[in-house]
């Protein structure tokens, strides 16, 4: 009792009760009885000692899965002696969301199982996830309270962007500022609550953050140097002006963000870098080794699809039979288009059995990147591609979307017509698919051989 006590732990009946064999002062033979070789008593505090002797279980060990955290123990069946029941003991450490403190956690869970199982604890006669779950939970509840309680009187991003925007209306800034100043916030706000950042905290918002958003609008949407230079100008007066306003209400307000070293870009040539044969025969390489994302990168290439679009992309917008994709508006920039199925896309297709799952999966979707229901973790695909291109050494200029490049500048040099890669591009007119073999830097002409001897 006194050890239940101690550890927390009492079985049903309120006491535990050892396994022990009724037959201790015999057996039977024939009707005849035979005597133990030892006195009864004797007999009993062998079994005894053997009993506490004996371990029933393996060292229990931490699991940290994708489906969560929780210590795995294996302890012995009462009446199956060598075969081991695992037993999975999570006890609400899910339910923490910081990874320094579930980690802290799960590592005191661990030390508490083992202590438990040093006491007699024995998994078959108490449960004891419930009482560790409850005592986790309450915890979590009250680091909650006290974040609550810090954070009161701070803005989230999405808050303090309206004061910005009422402030600008009280300063009757003319109308076009306004407008510009609400196309720029409107793209950083459907961006953050694509990413689920929109209740970020304002005073924890990174440059870090804001160089992500620039990023991938500028691979993603095909912003001009100019577009992107604008928006980030925009930002220094954002975030100066909301800190200024919070303020107000709280003096003690300080922002972390730092746009210092975001540079402006000078030009867009080397936007989206194509990939030379040397430098994808590498990245394939890489790409190889994570299927999810291998096919992601041939489905750019081969379709000439913006990332954005092939993010939104469903199974029903496949057409096998007429051979085309549908990319609708507001999912491709150009609105409504069509593009075609070439022999190695329908591959690609087929190999991955998409017209098995309902039309209403997303081509890419879910948090690993196959078809799903549900819409793809925006960063997913691209968090992966940067560990291959840190291991490789190549720079940020070399994206995902550098593949859609790759393959106009490859079918362009492989003697395509301008009007044939156009049907991949979305371009709608001649003039802009010109303007973007400029900035693609792409030259098929024929002075690329043997010439004339001087």
């Amino acid at each position: 009792m006194a050890r239940q006590r101690l550890c927390g732990f009492k079985s049903r009946s309120g006491y535990m009760k050892p396994l022990v064999n009724k037959k201790l002062t015999g057996v039977s033979l024939k009707n005849k009885k035979v005597p133990p070789k030892v006195p009864p008593r004797e007999s009993f505090k062998k079994l005894i000692r053997e009993m506490v002797d004996k371990v029933k279980y393996k060292e229990p060990t931490i699991v940290r899965a994708k489906r969560g955290w929780f210590i795995a123990l294996y302890y012995e069946y009462p009446d199956h002696p060598g075969e081991f029941k695992r037993f999975e003991i999570s006890a609400g450490v899910n339910y923490i969301h910081g990874q320094e403190e579930k980690e802290k956690e799960i590592q005191t869970l661990l030390k508490e199982v083992k202590k438990a199982l040093q006491a007699g604890f024995d998994p078959f006669m108490i449960n004891m996830e419930n009482e560790f779950t409850e005592a986790i939970v309450q915890k979590t509840e009250a680091m909650k309270e006290e974040e609550r309680e810090e954070t009161v009187q701070s803005w989230n991003i999405s808050e303090g962007i309206k004061k910005f925007q009422d402030y600008c209306q009280k300063k009757n800034l003319s109308p076009n500022t306004i407008r510009t100043y609400d196309t720029f916030i409107h793209n950083l706000i459907s961006w953050l609550e694509e990413s689920v950042l929109s209740e970020m905290v304002a005073t924890e918002m990174t440059e870090d953050t804001i160089q992500e958003f620039l990023n991938q609008q500028f691979d993603e949407e095909e912003w001009t140097p100019r577009t992107y230079n604008n928006h980030l100008k925009f930002f220094y007066t954002l975030f100066a002006r909301m800190e200024k306003l919070e303020k107000k209400g709280n003096k003690a307000v300080k922002y972390v963000i730092d746009l210092s070293d975001i540079e402006l870009k000078k030009d867009r040539a080397e936007k989206n870098r194509y990939y030379s044969s040397v430098v994808a025969d590498k990245v394939k390489k890489e790409l190889s080794k994570n299927e999810n994302l291998y096919n992601y990168v041939k489905w750019i290439f081969y379709s000439c699809m913006r990332p954005r679009e092939i993010r939104l992309l469903q199974i029903n917008h496949i057409d096998i039979q007429a051979r085309q994709i549908k990319a609708t508006a507001p999912t491709a920039k150009t609105g409504d288009r069509f593009i075609p199925i070439c022999d190695e896309l329908m591959d690609l297709i087929k190999s991955m059995k998409l017209m098995k799952f309902p039309l209403n999966y997303y081509v890419f979707g879910g948090k690993e990147g196959k078809p799903s229901k549900e819409k793809l973790s925006r960063d997913l695909f691209t968090n992966g591609y940067k560990l291959i291109k840190d291991k490789l050494g190549l720079d940020n200029k070399y994206t995902l979307y550098g593949w859609k490049h790759t393959r106009v500048v490859n079918l362009l040099m492989a003697g395509f017509t301008d009007q044939e890669v156009m049907s991949l591009t979305g371009h709608t007119d001649y003039k802009s698919f010109m303007a973007y073999k400029r900035e693609l830097m792409v030259d098929t002409s024929a002075m690329k051989g043997k010439t004339i001897a001087f």
